[in-house]
């Protein structure tokens, strides 16, 4: 049997790929021992015979799951190497199509193939081949994104699975921020549902300041880039931001801040090192997120170090209010010669 899950919605395939494998354990090897799961760049010609073309060892059958065999993200040598091995499944697919012999897939072994986004576009000649084969199978399935009705009764499920209630405006709430990523939908219902103790309702008043929108969490993750010094992630954050829609008014005010308030923190700690993450959000008038990220940052950076990056960040907001400069241009700068 052959399986292929592949779509830009790779939160619902990964459920899906697991509700298989779970499904296979319960039901052909409780050990879990017939399982086999390999990265397309893992693979070679003797280990995808060696995979495909063997039966199971402590169960009647076998499942195998080939990954990333459709990504186009590969490096010259990793990209040849990827062709031979597709050029051979391939073969040994069609040779068990064509003719049900012992030398074809064996039938009691089921094959998930599972990618991402398929950009038929940037596929190779053998990978196109594969892609047009895999789609046409029965069990072939696209996870697309999900629309933004979608997302709000995925979200409403997702709290009833756990028996909580939830408002219509808390769904909206969340669904506005992270649209159809959801894997940090899941990820922001689980730190509800840990919020609620006992209650089985979840009110939007007591969460409008517990839920931190997405981009926020992006421009901590820049700030991180930054301090530690990888100048290419930052850009390529960076990047991303503006790629996404991020207008460049909103991420300097964001940056200015984010740093404004990692120097408030350190200022702080300079002069009462003792204090914990609560004391000092409360002190400063912190929301526990917000202060928790600034304490794991202050440590990235000196007092001097956090005045110039601020004091950068103000030069360009001035910049481009008053002179015909690209503004993207000028952050690109700051991350460059930081």
């Amino acid at each position: 049997m052959v399986i292929f899950l592949y779509g830009a919605d790779t939160y619902r395939s990964r459920q899906k790929l697991f509700e298989l494998k779970r499904k296979f354990v319960e039901q052909k090897d409780q050990q879990g021992l017939s399982i086999s799961s390999v990265q397309a760049d893992d693979l070679s010609i003797d280990k995808v015979r060696r995979l495909i073309l063997t039966g199971g060892l402590f169960a009647e059958k076998r499942m195998i799951i080939l990954e990333d065999l459709l990504s186009a993200e590969r490096n010259p040598q990793d990209r040849e190497k990827n062709e031979i091995v597709v050029r051979e499944i391939m073969s040994i697919l069609k040779k068990s199509a064509e003719a049900k012999t012992k030398n074809g897939v064996s039938k009691d072994n089921i094959i998930v193939f599972w990618d991402n986004e398929v950009r038929l576009g940037e596929l190779s000649p053998s990978q196109k081949k594969l892609y047009q084969f895999l789609k046409k199978k029965k069990y072939a399935e696209e996870f697309k994104p999900l629309n933004l009705r979608e997302v709000k009764i995925w979200i409403k499920k997702e709290f009833e699975k756990q028996g909580i209630k939830i408002e219509t405006k808390t769904i909206d709430l969340l669904a506005n921020i992270y649209g159809n990523d959801l894997w940090s939908l899941k990820n922001e219902t689980n730190k509800i549902v840990s919020l609620q103790n006992d209650s089985l309702n979840v009110h939007f008043e007591d969460l409008k300041n517990v839920i931190i929108p997405k981009t926020e969490q992006n421009i901590w993750r820049l700030i991180d880039a930054l301090g530690r010094k990888n100048k290419v992630l930052a850009l390529r954050l960076l990047s991303d931001q503006f790629e996404n829609g991020a207008k460049i008014d909103y991420l300097l005010s964001m940056l200015t801040h984010q740093y404004r308030t990692i120097f408030r923190t350190k200022l702080c700690l300079k002069n009462s090192p003792v204090l914990s993450s609560r004391e000092l959000a409360k002190r400063l008038k912190m929301h526990p997120y917000v202060c928790q990220k600034a304490l794991e940052q202050e440590k990235n950076y000196t007092l001097e170090g956090l005045k110039k990056i601020y004091q950068q960040l103000l030069e360009i907001d001035l910049l481009r209010k008053t002179r015909p400069i690209n503004p993207s241009v000028l952050l690109n700068l700051l991350i460059v010669k930081s």
